[in-house]
């Protein structure tokens, strides 16, 4: 019995001294995105699409530098078509509100600087109803359409400086598709021109370059 009182003794003990080493951190966390798209066809090609994020996020970490980090983010992302089809030069953006939640291992290197390693899980709503694709030539009725809902992972590195700022660079890797067109019809001079059949789906690839401030 004693020993039983004694090893419970010890673990709150030791759970205490966590919780009062503990940090809990809050900031202000944005960047740009660099967003992309892997369709399931060759028939499209796209290049890079910027955008921004910007929103509140907090940071737990403990007596070894693990730890976990949380934001919610306002993002801008989107689709730039290019190549021979007759896409070409069309854009389509859309917002999200992105939830990532990552485990984070800090490790100091200097009294003001370290730097760290993050992975795990995000959500993602979409705020518009669909993206909203447009060029000077053409116009894409709204076939094409982006889900409400998103799923996915990301990982990330950076470093950190004097304590409350980090710069780190993300990727974030969608598990769900985002677009998908079943009748993606392209009207020009009031002519309708069906270019893709049923079917086409397109993954969200991002790459962002980001900056945290922690109060």
């Amino acid at each position: 019995m004693k020993k039983k009182i004694t090893v419970i003794t010890f673990a709150i003990l030791l759970m205490s001294a966590f919780s009062l080493r503990a940090g809990i951190r809050i900031g202000v966390k944005g960047g740009v995105n660099l967003a992309n798209a892997s369709f399931n066809t060759s028939a499209l090609q796209t290049d890079n699409f910027t955008g921004f994020q910007v929103g509140p996020i907090i940071e737990i970490s403990g007596l070894t530098g693990f730890g976990l980090d949380a934001a919610v983010l306002y993002s801008q992302q989107g689709v730039n078509f290019t190549g021979a089809s007759s896409l070409s030069d069309l854009s389509g953006k859309s917002s999200t509100l992105d939830i990532p939640v990552n485990l984070k291992m800090k490790f100091s290197l200097a009294q003001m600087f370290g730097i760290y390693v993050t992975a795990g899980p995000y959500v993602s709503f979409k705020l518009d109803n669909q993206s909203s694709f447009s060029s000077n030539q053409e116009i894409v009725k709204d076939e094409w359409l982006n889900k409400n809902f998103g799923v996915g992972l990301n990982v990330g590195a950076g470093f950190e400086l004097i304590k409350h700022l980090q710069i780190g660079v993300n990727y974030q890797l969608a598990l769900n598709n985002d677009y998908s067109s079943y009748v993606n019809t392209v009207y020009t001079d009031n002519i309708v021109h069906p270019v893709q059949s049923a079917g086409v789906n397109g993954k969200t690839r991002i790459w962002s370059i980001t900056a945290a401030f922690f109060f």
